[in-house]
């Protein structure tokens, strides 16, 4: 009898670590906005998903630090670290690293989209945050906003790495100054 039971409770008890631990960023981590890259928004085959990019996900080595081992190939799958500095409430990456360090700096954990060493040129980097499901009817309108870039992503990031995607936000383009004042 307790086999049966122990086999029954065991896959539950699997499938709700797995989704305390999906929301755990939400409840643990902080807050942060991340532009968004325009390009086209939707994806085909999955309906209204809308496809997301972000500035880190091509990244120059040129404009950040690289922690990673010169003799090892890293592939889809493999943890990398992605490091920013908060600059204005606006995320800049800093440094890729392969392993997870003590710092006090925002991390995020991402992976090779594409096989990639340390003397690479650029970097593809996956997040996980590259999907966002939106309604039918509203579909069109993150099209249009996101071609005009103005589409920030919610995300909350964990001391851990962790990160999960809260929503996308629209910032209002800035109004054309004027050069005649109304009387």
């Amino acid at each position: 009898m307790k086999t049966r039971l122990i086999l029954i409770i065991t896959p539950w008890l699997i499938l709700t670590g797995m989704i305390v631990g999906a929301y755990l960023p939400i409840y643990r981590g902080d807050k942060y906005l991340l532009p968004v890259k325009p390009r086209d928004p939707r994806d085909f085959f999955r309906g209204n998903y809308v496809d997301l990019q972000y500035e880190f996900s091509t990244l120059p080595a040129t404009g950040i630090k690289v922690k990673l081992h010169p003799e090892r190939e890293y592939r889809f799958g493999d943890r990398l670290f992605l490091e920013f500095e908060n600059r204005g409430g606006k995320l800049r990456a800093t440094t890729i690293s392969d392993t997870d360090s003590d710092t006090k700096a925002i991390r995020l954990k991402v992976q090779p989209r594409y096989t990639l060493t340390a003397a690479s040129t650029n970097f593809e980097l996956a997040t996980g945050l590259e999907s966002f499901f939106a309604p039918k009817e509203a579909a069109e309108d993150w099209e249009n906003a996101l071609r005009n870039g103005l589409v920030f992503a919610e995300v909350a990031i964990d001391a851990g790495g962790n990160a999960r995607l809260l929503r996308l936000v629209t910032i209002p383009a800035p109004k054309p100054a004027t050069d005649a004042e109304p009387e």
